[in-house]
């Protein structure tokens, strides 16, 4: 008998598109969360990301190739450095941030368009919520946390951005769009198919670590990792669900990252299931 040994598929990144900043450290224990992190500000080795760090950072980036840049996080817009980091990426890209609105209000939306008025590239808002009946979603998530998401969206409707909702859908919800565009009219707020943004919540979860069945021509199709890299405070990993895991880790810094990926977590098996991008930007 031969002993064989079992290797996991590969995919290959062409080039760096698609940046995502991981603006917290320890990793949550919630999956269902998506890329939400814990963290506290006030630690004395400040285990998050800093401007400086950001700004070395992103010197090593092809800005040619660079065609969005993603603040992720439990909330990005209460990290310290927060206005210092967005004026610095939104001169490489345009930036996309995914919060649960708890941090947007009037004040805060009318600063934000106020800056990204000063140069040429938008600020993208991807808005965390579950389910389009409030007590639903705050059932799944925490109490007022629908209402907060709902009051965010407001404010920045109302100063001209255009937020997303991304959905965390769960196994067995039917289509929720028709919900969130009945609720859209219900808040004065214009919605059309590129103001959602799906994402399975069976993707946080873990799972098997096989690939599909079916699943085999892994180059066809479109995966977060074959066009993104994900920057936190111990290094770049392949994909925003792997941070701070050391199977998704790529490298220590954006110099030296390697463009291969191996898709060996049970996370890797259930994007391949579902087939397509799930966090950067596809407008087509």
């Amino acid at each position: 008998m031969y002993n064989s040994i079992i290797q996991a598929q590969c995919v290959s990144m062409e080039k760096l598109e698609h940046l995502f900043i991981d603006l917290e450290y320890t990793k949550s224990t919630n999956k269902s969360t998506a890329l939400y992190r814990s963290r506290s500000f006030n630690q004395k080795n400040k285990k998050y990301l800093q401007f400086d760090e950001v700004k070395e950072a992103l010197r090593e980036v092809n800005k040619n190739d660079l065609k969005y840049i993603y603040f992720v996080g439990k909330d990005p817009l209460s990290h310290t450095d927060f206005n210092q980091i967005l004026r610095l990426c939104l001169n490489y890209a345009p930036v996309t941030i995914y919060t649960d609105g708890n941090c947007i209000n009037d004040k805060k939306a009318r600063f934000l368009k106020r800056v990204e008025d000063e140069g040429t590239n938008e600020i993208i808002f991807k808005i965390y919520i579950n389910h389009f009946d409030e007590k639903t979603n705050d059932e799944r998530t925490s109490r007022g946390s629908f209402r907060k998401a709902m009051h965010a969206i407001s404010s920045l409707n109302k100063y001209g951005f255009n937020p997303i909702l991304a959905i965390l859908k769960r196994e067995g919800d039917q289509n929720p769009i028709q919900g969130f565009k009945e609720l859209g009219i219900k808040f004065g707020f214009e919605t059309e198919d590129i103001n959602f943004c799906i994402i399975p919540e069976s993707i946080t979860e873990e799972g098997s670590d096989c690939i599909p069945a079916g699943k085999s021509d892994i180059e066809s199709l479109n995966l977060d990792c074959k066009c993104s890299r994900m920057l936190t405070k111990n290094g770049v990993y392949n994909c925003p669900l792997l941070a701070n895991d050391y199977r998704g880790r790529c490298g220590g810094s954006l110099k030296d990252f390697s463009n291969r990926a191996y898709l060996e977590t049970p996370y890797c098996a259930k994007c391949v299931e579902n087939g397509h991008n799930i966090y950067v930007n596809q407008w087509e």
